[in-house]
């Protein structure tokens, strides 16, 4: 009977253990930058768990002042490494790298399969819009609205751009684009169609005539002849300055070209200072 009631007491802690919610994945926001306030980290951390409990992805942000320039290579690599370091290399995981000069966002495994080109375009593109406008907080919750509404959009066909391309792939700016050939060559006979009945349009309504010579505006019966002169007195020169600093001009740094790919894990990103 003690055996018996014994096995039963285990029976009920095993399955009250597992019906407790166990998270799998992890959450880092290491702000070594300092960008973010005790009262900002305390938020953004509890939002970025829910999106790694509901994805079950590991998900790290982390932030530096190290200034790695604005090709991309040095800040894929440390964001590379931090993601080996962090979660290991065979992983389902994303880095957020935020540095002054470049922001990089290193994924590999599951997440690749709810990202290709145009996804990831998307939010490179809105999160460096919160960056540039200084709003640190907002470029996170754009992060992790983009990571959310991806997962719960489904899954894509894979996308070699975002994908790994090798140890030695260099990224370089500039966005990448796929064309399709046979839309590429429909456009451009539809192009010179439209362009050809454009200019036939033009001549069909266009009268052409011989120019006409002094002797029309002639009276063949009268000729007058007159002499005309014409003196300058003096010469007016206006001259107008133009400022070349220009008030218009913009403050603030601006975005480079999006790079895809990484070397040893998927991603992309985007530089330029603020």
């Amino acid at each position: 009977m003690k055996k018996l009631l014994t096995f039963f007491a285990a029976a009920v802690i095993s399955a009250a253990a597992l019906a407790l919610p166990v998270s799998a994945a992890e959450s880092i926001i290491d702000d070594k930058a300092g960008l973010y306030t005790q009262s900002d980290l305390a938020e953004l951390e509890a939002k970025q768990q829910a999106v790694s409990d509901l994805t079950g992805w590991n998900i790290a942000v982390v932030t530096t002042d190290t200034g790695f320039g604005t090709d991309s290579a040095r800040a894929m690599r440390y964001a590379e490494d931090y993601y080996d370091d962090k979660f290991g290399s065979n992983s389902s995981s994303v880095v957020y790298l935020i540095d002054l000069d470049y922001r990089h966002f290193c994924m590999d495994g599951d997440l690749l399969n709810y990202f290709n080109t145009k996804r990831l375009d998307k939010m490179i593109t809105d999160c460096e819009e919160e960056y540039f406008a200084y709003d640190d907080v907002g470029n996170l919750e754009t992060f992790y609205y983009y990571l959310e509404y991806y997962y719960n959009s489904g899954t894509v066909a894979y996308d070699s751009n975002v994908g790994a391309k090798g140890e030695s792939f260099v990224p370089k700016d500039g966005i990448v684009k796929e064309y399709n050939i046979t839309m590429l060559l429909a456009g451009m006979t539809t192009g010179a169609i439209a362009a050809a009945i454009g200019i036939a349009v033009v001549l069909s309504r266009y009268k052409f005539h011989h120019a006409p010579t002094a002797n029309c505006y002639l009276n063949s019966n009268t000729i007058n002849i007159y002499r005309r002169q014409e003196r300058f007195v003096r010469e007016y020169t206006t001259r107008t300055r133009i400022d070349s600093g220009g008030s218009g001009s913009s403050s603030g740094g601006g975005g480079g070209g999006h790079s895809f790919g990484g070397s040893s894990h998927g991603g992309g990103g985007s530089g330029g200072r603020r």
